[in-house]
């Protein structure tokens, strides 16, 4: 990763507790993870995690050479018609305006479009590269670089449709995050959002799973608190393969709680996922090492 940051100890997110059990401390890359599972209610986050000036520097410095993969039409259809598709039972007949939170290359937005040819699409995107991909060939408004900024301001009731896949887990400040969404949504307008499903992961956690630009790891419990400390209504909400995708509406603020065993399940989830993929990861790293061997010889 390469960059010198300040790391700062974050309490839970759910209950501001600081109460928690340890589980790793890198993760992808070899790059700083620091993932705790807080005891009182089984949320996985990263603390202590870069602060917000550090984060700033990742996504313009190296988030785009670490994840960024450009793809094109015939790659991104299969897994981003998804979406479209997801998305469409829930819109009305004619959607006017669109946003895409954290859109990368804007190829959800370039698919919904194909749908709905009138729409007006938005974009806010933190990555420089990508940001001139959406202005330069996809001819998108980026209305923000900053995600966590003041960008609803102006924009009340503004959206007809809100996708946020695969972002959630990337922002520092949760609530407020889904505070704009549910100010910066149309009356009749719906929010697309995903996030990785931390009740079924996916690979080693260590050397895949747990990343540094992924703060929080929802399940869908956790998930379903935070939509509705926000005042978002849950249309869909599905938990298919390793990720967790859900529909939302403007409703009324409120509080849904979480039980109490879902710390001590969270905690067995991980336990038997590692248990699980010990072995094969063990092998793999093997042959990886074997093969470069090889190959100097």
């Amino acid at each position: 990763m390469g960059l010198e940051a300040t790391m700062v100890e974050v309490p839970c997110p759910m209950c501001g507790q600081s109460d928690v059990v340890r589980l790793s401390s890198r993760g992808q890359y070899n790059d700083p993870a620091n993932a705790v599972l807080c005891t009182h209610d089984g949320f996985v986050y990263l603390s202590p995690r870069m602060d917000a000036a550090g984060y700033a520097a990742y996504y313009a410095q190296s988030y785009e050479e670490e994840y960024r993969v450009e793809q094109g039409d015939a790659a991104i259809r299969p897994v981003y018609g998804l979406v479209v598709d997801r998305l469409a039972p829930h819109l009305s007949d004619a959607p006017t305006t669109a946003l895409s939170v954290g859109a990368g290359l804007g190829s959800i937005l370039h698919l919904l479009k194909d749908r709905h040819p009138t729409l007006a699409c938005s974009a806010i995107e933190p990555t420089p590269g990508a940001q001139r991909h959406l202005r330069e060939v996809k001819g998108f408004d980026v209305v923000a670089g900053d995600i966590e900024s003041d960008w609803d301001v102006g924009r009340e009731g503004h959206y007809d449709v809100i996708i946020m896949r695969h972002v959630l887990e990337h922002l520092l400040d949760i609530t407020s995050a889904l505070d704009r969404i549910r100010t910066s949504l149309s009356e009749d307008g719906v929010a697309y959002i995903a996030v990785p499903d931390m009740m079924h992961p996916n690979g080693s956690l260590r050397h895949y799973w747990y990343r540094t630009p992924h703060v929080s790891y929802f399940a869908a419990q956790t998930l379903r608190h935070f939509l509705a400390r926000s005042g978002l209504e849950v249309l869909d909400m599905v938990e298919e393969g390793h990720e967790i995708w859900c529909v939302v509406r403007k409703g009324e603020h409120g509080t849904h709680d979480v039980p109490a065993s879902h710390a001590r399940e969270q905690m067995s989830v991980i336990r038997k996922h590692v248990r699980s993929t010990a072995i094969p990861h063990a092998i793999q790293r093997l042959r990886w090492a074997v093969g470069r061997r090889l190959g100097r010889g």
